[in-house]
């Protein structure tokens, strides 16, 4: 027999732009929307279940466009080495971990754009077969081009430390046949070497067009990492496959290249070292529909980062993107966030701690905050971290949006979001394909954000 719910009486945003409809009705059967209309109108199927949303606010389940579910800011630090000793053979539980961390507080879809990738596809389909609770997870595994944890790219510093045996095992865990090395191969062998990656099953490719050495040379330069002969035929490879291509950049002259190369998604498109984004760049992002995946942080961070002179002071850039706001590009939600272990947030003190945006469980309020800093209306901001993010990764036919048909992730708050977009904290219940979330049991088996 199908399984029918029917929410009644909610103000609805359902993530699409237009003006709120208060005293709507949204029907669900088995974990689908089937009918969403007023509620004088919408006919009760019987022996249907009914929730009663009279004075809640009823939004799309948030979707974040790039998270890192084992957490690869700590991994570019000296926490690094204790977590991933700590949690070698149970990275994906860390993941499914994380996952409920996000899924707790709203997010009911990640996209997973640099991970282990044989624990993160894993994890992947325990959620998605139903063995585990979690946001759904969409994942690239590693950065085409770029080293394990313990690489330049990452925490060089860690091989002064820690035995070569476990630093090579945990660099291969990541690198999956595509790390830094693949920049020393012919395209001949890149072709190859990348066909094999997505025989893996992942389910986009995310290219290191720009390098990721800043962590050991500094963010005072970056460096391309491919020809473009090479980052053509990735691509190429992955539109055969009909996956989407994501970009990681640090330059304008980066940020020009994917876009040149149609890049679906360009992740980091508005850091450049604070070298402001030319307008013929910004105009081929809005001719092609391109989404831009954008890290901002909020004023309050900002300050504390740049007071304290810290290197990821240039992380965020809101003159770039007050420039892409203004031109009405495709902005995202896009974090960076990760499963963040308790001692190192402990470490960090109260200044580092408060509005981090690295932080998942947090992440995403912190960015809806700092984009409407910069000027970005709530309704927009929630649409950037629902209907858009759907859309950048090809999965607005199903997700993104409270419409007939869509899965019915759900997100009921107490207060409206329109009003303050802190709103989106005042959460009434969380709901994943029709199914109300245990919000209060998640994280059900803590590892990494266990307190001692």
């Amino acid at each position: 027999m199908n399984q029918t719910t029917v929410f009644e009486g909610a103000n609805l945003i359902d993530g699409n732009g237009g003006a709120p409809r208060m005293g709507v009705t949204v029907v669900v059967t088995d974990g689908r929307i089937t009918e969403v209309g007023d509620s004088r109108s919408v006919a009760i199927p019987e022996r249907a279940t009914r929730v009663d949303l009279t004075d809640k606010w009823l939004l799309p389940g948030l979707l974040n466009g790039n998270v890192h579910l084992t957490d690869s800011v700590t991994m570019m630090g000296p926490g690094g080495i204790e977590y991933l000793a700590r949690h070698e053979h149970q990275l994906e539980d860390v993941i499914i971990e994380a996952a409920q961390v996000a899924l707790k507080q709203g997010v009911t879809t990640v996209f997973d754009t640099h991970n282990a990738v044989g624990p993160v596809l894993a994890a992947r389909d325990r959620i998605a077969a139903g063995h585990d609770v979690g946001a759904r997870i969409f994942a690239a595994g590693n950065i085409v081009g770029f080293g394990g944890p313990f690489s330049a790219d990452f925490f060089a510093a860690a091989r002064q430390t820690a035995s070569p045996t476990f630093v090579k095992r945990i660099n291969a865990e990541w690198e999956a046949g595509v790390g830094h090395q693949l920049a020393l191969l012919p395209v001949r062998e890149i072709r190859s070497r990348v066909r094999d990656y997505l025989d893996r099953g992942v389910d986009m490719l995310k290219i290191g067009v720009s390098d990721h050495i800043y962590a050991t040379v500094g963010l005072d330069r970056s460096y391309l990492t491919f020809s473009e002969q090479a980052l053509r035929v990735m691509v190429e490879e992955a539109r055969k496959r009909e996956i989407p291509v994501l970009s990681h950049t640090l330059s304008v002259h980066a940020l020009q290249l994917s876009v040149d190369l149609d890049a679906d998604v360009l992740i980091h498109a508005t850091i450049t070292m604070r070298q402001p984004i030319d307008r013929v760049t910004i105009d081929a992002i809005l001719a092609k529909d391109l989404a831009c995946g954008v890290q901002t942080v909020t004023d309050k961070f900002q300050n504390m980062l740049d007071s304290v002179k810290a290197p990821l002071a240039v992380y965020g850039d809101a003159a770039n993107e007050r420039l892409l706001m203004e031109a009405g590009a495709n902005i995202f939600l896009s974090t960076d966030a990760g499963c963040t272990p308790s001692d190192v947030l402990e470490d960090l003190g109260e200044p580092g701690r408060d509005e981090r945006p690295w932080t998942l469980g947090s992440d995403h309020f912190d960015w809806v905050r700092g984009i409407t800093e910069k000027g970005m209306s709530p309704m927009t901001a929630i649409v950037s971290a629902t209907a858009n993010v759907a859309r950048a990764y090809k999965k607005f036919d199903e997700l993104g949006s409270i419409e007939p048909g869509k899965a019915a992730d759900l997100l009921v708050l107490n207060a409206d979001p329109l009003d303050s977009i802190d709103n989106l904290r005042d959460i009434h219940s969380v709901y994943k394909a029709g199914v109300e979330i245990d919000r209060g049991s998640l994280p059900n088996r803590p590892l990494v954000t266990k307190r001692s």
